[in-house]
């Protein structure tokens, strides 16, 4: 009976460290994807910012363009 019980604590040690394992690299993924999109999403921001800018510039220096209804270009 000694051998059943030590059988199924080390199974449960295990099933406990697994889960824990798989939390852990679960939560460090996460992490990690949360960290690429806060990057991706300055670097948008500062594109955006940058093309904003460009086009106050042209505008002021080309004046308002017309949009071509057929094409809108």
């Amino acid at each position: 009976m000694r051998i059943v019980h030590r059988i199924g604590r080390v199974i449960e040690t295990l099933v406990v460290g697994g889960v824990t394992g798989t939390v852990a690299l679960v939560s460090r993924a996460l992490d990690a994807t949360i960290g690429l999109v806060g990057r991706l999403s300055e670097r948008l921001d500062a594109r955006l910012a940058e093309l904003a800018r460009e086009s106050r510039a042209r505008r002021r220096q080309q004046g308002r363009r017309q949009i071509d209804p057929v094409t809108l270009k």
